[in-house]
């Protein structure tokens, strides 16, 4: 049986886009926080980091970094086309999204991701269970 992803429960996602998204999720997470890591060992954001570093070790991140940025960028976009076309909350509720989609930019976006998914708007389910809770 292959799985299906949902939006709301009714709208299917095709498997590639969400693991896309979710893999440059965690890479933007964890990227962030390498990051942070880095500038708060050396107490400076100055300075470049590959400048340092063998060609064969650069090479890997630049790729990664450029993989996580157009990967949240993705997922920015497709979070506001989530919130435009399917959130249903109250105005209150969508004026705060909207807010935190605003200015939280690609942060405000991987938060209302990983919101989506925790609370099960965005989940994954076989075909059979799809038919049996449609009959």
């Amino acid at each position: 049986m292959s799985r299906v992803y949902l939006v709301n429960g009714k709208h299917p996602v095709h498997r590639a886009l969400v693991w896309f998204l979710s893999s440059a999720s965690i890479s933007f997470a964890f990227f962030m926080a390498v990051s942070l890591t880095f500038v708060i060992i050396t107490g400076s954001v100055e300075g470049n980091l590959l400048d340092g570093l063998p060609l064969f070790i650069s090479i890997p991140i630049v790729i990664w970094g450029v993989y996580t940025g157009i990967g949240i960028s993705c997922l920015l976009w497709a979070m506001w086309i989530y919130w435009a076309r399917f959130e249903k909350g109250s105005a209150s509720v969508k004026a705060g999204w909207f807010l935190i989609l605003l200015f939280g930019m690609q942060f405000g976006a991987l938060i209302y991701a990983i919101y989506l998914w925790t609370t099960g708007r965005i989940k994954s389910a076989t075909s059979h269970e799809i038919l049996s809770s449609a009959q």
